[in-house]
């Protein structure tokens, strides 16, 4: 079937163009002069609207069980929200068990997504085995299409820890071999001093909110203070020096400081990329000092509002590669059932239907039609470059699957909409006139005027990262 899209605003990842779209199955077949197309079987009318290749949320956790608990949103309910909202692709995150293989983990989420997602998908792998049995795994799994893998310096609770000494064997070895790292920072144990109630005062007065002697537990701001935004810049610094000596690409996660953002700039020549999350661009830690604050307990923390602002200058001025959400959606039974003490409180909040909202809303302002290509890049290109599916994925090119979105702004005010599971909202009280008239995945038209057409066939598939 070949399908047409005409009179649209083409929102490339360097410029605007008015042109034309032609989709032959499941690819862009030709972008052309408005008016040059041959007839086509269906002709979407773009008319004051905007077309983004698809976006891309390539951070989030889904029909996964974290810290003991199941999350919120399975594969079903988190790719409709995604859709609804532009999103196209989804990456979410595969944990290898102290007792099963590498294989088994992947086979099993495997399982949970197939038939399930709207998006489509693929995953990043934390294998927890290096021994010579270990590797052969990861090697086998990356020959098979998974590419990206995903450390983390802290977390010795849940066996997922690795030294800087484990991290650049690790880095080193899986970059021979054609994966690429990701890394969640923050140094343990600049964090194991902060939980004993360390004040920073004798140490670096750079970080007054790592001055937290008298931890109280059940205080939800006293969570903002044992993860200071010192740890997080220590473990980046020590992640570029790394980079500097493996030759390898990283990418760390969920960025929520200025400070570690300019450490990675700094070091770009190093091939090193980030992305920050919305809560960190809008939401700063006075929401964990409302009555119901544990919902926003996540890490890292929320941070104070003139670092948030710092962070917010510093996107749009080009400092985050991406923006991703790290979706992690509690139920309301199982975000409230800390029985008052913060650290029973699982972390995470829900964010991928308030992905694409709030980065258009971020770049709101005179200059905001010159800002769209930034969009474009912080959604589509630059994240489908990190797993490895550019130009595939991420683009508006003759041979890319076509993934598009037809946006328009300037329709009738709605509320911002996290998730569609029993999970408390991430942004109450916030809105946007936004509104996708048209989503296609892979050349099927899945979304009109903001509603799924076919509930029963989400028909998303798994993108070999190869």
């Amino acid at each position: 079937m070949k399908i047409s899209i005409q009179n649209g605003t083409l929102v490339l990842d360097d410029r605007l163009k008015q042109a034309d779209i032609l989709i032959d199955g499941e690819r862009i077949a030709a972008i052309a002069p408005r008016g040059t197309l041959p007839p086509a079987d269906l002709t979407v009318d773009a008319a004051s609207s905007l077309v983004f290749p698809g976006f891309i949320d390539l951070h989030t956790h889904l029909d996964d069980v974290i810290g003991g608990r199941y999350l919120a949103d399975t594969w079903h309910s988190g790719s409709q929200i995604a859709v609804q909202n532009g999103i196209t692709s989804l990456c979410s995150f595969i944990t290898q068990g102290s007792d099963e293989s590498l294989g088994t983990a992947i086979a099993r989420a495997q399982k949970k997504a197939a038939g399930q997602s709207f998006c489509d998908y693929t995953w990043h792998l934390t294998p927890t085995r290096f021994d010579d049995a270990g590797w052969r795994e990861i090697e086998a799994a990356i020959g098979a299409g998974f590419i990206t893998f995903k450390f983390y310096t802290t977390y010795r609770e849940a066996g997922l820890y690795s030294s800087y000494t484990e991290l650049e064997e690790r880095i080193g070895r899986l970059h021979s071999l054609g994966g690429r790292v990701l890394v969640h920072c923050e140094d343990d144990a600049i964090l194991q001093r902060a939980r004993q109630g360390e004040t920073a005062a004798d140490r670096d007065t750079r970080w007054p909110e790592s001055a937290c002697a008298a931890v109280d537990w059940s205080d939800p701001r006293s969570h903002a203070r044992v993860r200071p935004a010192e740890a997080e810049v220590t473990a980046i610094q020590r992640l570029v020096e790394i980079a500097r000596r493996t030759g390898a690409r990283l990418h760390i996660v969920h960025v929520s400081t200025p400070e570690g953002v300019a450490a990675i700039r700094q070091a770009e020549n190093h091939r090193i990329t980030c992305e920050t999350c919305p809560h960190y661009l809008f939401l700063d830690e006075s929401w964990l000092g409302r009555p119901d604050g544990r919902r926003w307990i996540c890490a890292p923390p929320l941070r104070a509002e003139e670092s948030r602002r710092k962070l917010a200058e510093m996107v749009r001025a080009g400092g985050a590669d991406c923006m991703a959400t790290d979706h992690c959606a509690f139920t309301r039974a199982d975000k409230e059932s800390g029985g008052g003490d913060i650290r029973r409180t699982p972390g995470g909040v829900a964010g991928i239907g308030a992905l694409v909202p709030l980065a258009c809303k971020l770049f709101e302002g005179n200059d905001a039609e010159a800002n769209l290509p930034a969009i474009s890049r912080l959604l589509s290109a630059h994240p489908a470059q990190i797993l490895g599916l550019y130009p595939r994925k991420g683009c508006l090119q003759a041979g890319a699957d076509a993934d598009l979105v037809v946006l328009r702004s300037g329709g009738p005010e709605r509320s911002i909409r996290s998730t569609l599971a029993d999970a408390f909202e991430t942004y109450p009280g916030m809105s946007t006139t936004l509104s996708v008239r048209a989503l296609f995945r892979r050349g099927w038209l899945i979304v009109e005027n903001g509603e799924i057409l076919e509930q029963d066939i989400p028909g998303g598939t798994w993108l070999c990262q190869k």
